[in-house]
């Protein structure tokens, strides 16, 4: 959400003199966006201080909390967040596709129908009312579930107990079963991988013929780019403590990951992995830069910029937008230089 993120942030410092409403349905983290944004009140939190203040504990009564509602106020430069419409100045209102919204509700234990409903409820009183409001769709770049694989393969003797979704006759919550996640499947050697894809790949690193990082990346990113995400398990605590190979989705545990963590771990590829939406000459520009580098093992940055005629910066940005389209590339920071897998 960092491109929405930063747009709401926009336009809270341009209307520090307003009241402002961040609104938006159940299933939203407003806790996690107002920790990035470092400010803000949560509406829940407003009305339970206002019955502590007025009754000493928090009264359920009905007709009470319609009565303190109606005393809640927005201060300027305060936003608040809410899943009601508040009198304010301005309202950012957070609208979220449904299928993201299925996958926020499922991370939040939320009723996803009753979250699409009060969304649409929302969004209809706004328009009809004419509140002034500001429309912002977090995620809507997102990857999505169509590009993501479901299969998480495991490479090696593993006698664990991951949940393989096949296995399980009858589903009780419709939030989860919507995403059939995830499939476990298990290979015993590196070999048995060269035809495999999916989302995840647990692989322990007994089973790499190379053991520095650098190493691992260029001879096995062919062979890793079938999937979303690699995860080696490893003893290696330097490997362990660097957590990732950078520019690759090589990335380093201690011991296999549980249900839980796959499950999170798919979610949030999900929502904050974007789908590539380059531009077209922005393509024309990577498409020479991957001519310029077809029979290159190596290149420094300042090499590029010389060769395209652009800043030192610029030629890293481009790098990094290659990267996203051929995923061919690493950094040997060693060295200084860049590498091109082939």
């Amino acid at each position: 959400m960092n491109k929405e993120y930063k747009e709401i942030k926009k336009v809270l410092n341009k209307n520090t003199d307003k009241s402002i409403l961040i609104l938006g349905t159940i299933g939203i983290d407003f806790n996690s966006l107002k920790y990035q944004l470092k400010t803000g009140e949560l509406y829940q939190k407003v009305l339970d201080d206002l019955f502590i203040a007025k009754y000493g504990y928090i009264n359920v009564n009905q007709n009470d909390v319609k009565s303190l509602e109606k005393l809640i106020e927005i201060k300027n430069g305060i936003p608040l967040f809410s899943n009601k419409i508040v009198p304010c100045d301005l309202i950012i209102f957070i609208y979220v596709n449904p299928k993201i919204l299925r996958i926020l509700c499922t991370k939040e234990n939320a009723s996803y129908d009753e979250a699409l409903k009060l969304q649409n409820e929302l969004l209809k009183k706004l328009n009809m009312d004419k509140y002034p409001f500001i429309k912002i769709e977090p995620y809507k770049n997102s990857i999505g579930l169509d590009h993501v694989g479901r299969n998480v393969y495991i490479c090696g003797n593993y006698n664990g107990s991951l949940t393989d979704k096949r296995d399980i006759a009858k589903y009780e919550d419709e939030n989860h079963t919507f995403f059939h996640f995830p499939y476990i499947k298990s290979v015993k050697n590196i070999i048995d991988l060269q035809r495999k894809q999916g989302f995840l790949l647990l692989i322990y690193d007994n089973f790499l013929e190379v053991k520095d990082c650098l190493s691992i990346d260029k001879k096995y990113r062919k062979l890793f780019n079938h999937f979303n995400l690699v995860y080696i398990i490893t003893e290696d605590e330097e490997k362990i403590k660097q957590s990732y190979i950078k520019y690759t989705n090589i990335n380093f545990a201690s011991e296999i990951l549980d249900d839980y963590e796959i499950t999170e771990l798919y979610y949030d590829y999900i929502l904050n992995t974007e789908r590539i939406n380059f531009s077209s000459s922005k393509i024309k520009i990577l498409s020479a830069i991957n001519k310029f580098l077809k029979n290159k093992k190596t290149i420094k940055t300042s090499n590029l910029a010389n060769e395209f005629n652009i800043s030192i910066r610029q030629a890293e940005r481009y790098m990094i937008d290659y990267n996203k389209l051929y995923r061919n590339i690493g950094y040997d920071y060693s060295k200084n230089e860049w590498y091109i897998i082939h």
